[in-house]
């Protein structure tokens, strides 16, 4: 047994593979459509309304919704060798 190896087992051990329960699961299913929608709500209110500052928060909650929504789907399973 060498550091390559016992790393490598490290690594598969901690990885995470699936969401630990259901809500986790929901909430990563819904953050891209979510994230999206926002940021439809905040481009419409942009120009509608006198855009506030808490329309702002919309294009930051969006943002965020989107890219953990890509990252969270794009994250493959690891595999043991």
């Amino acid at each position: 047994m060498n550091v390559r190896s016992v790393a490598r087992a490290v690594n598969l051990d901690n990885v995470k593979t699936t969401p630990t329960n259901s809500r986790e699961s929901l909430i990563e299913s819904l953050a891209l459509p979510v994230g999206i929608i926002m940021l439809i709500v905040w481009a419409v209110a942009t120009f509608v309304l006198a855009a506030p500052g808490w329309i702002h928060a919309l294009l930051t909650l969006g943002v965020f919704g989107v890219i953990w929504g890509v990252v969270a789907r794009g994250t493959p399973p690891p595999t043991k060798r």
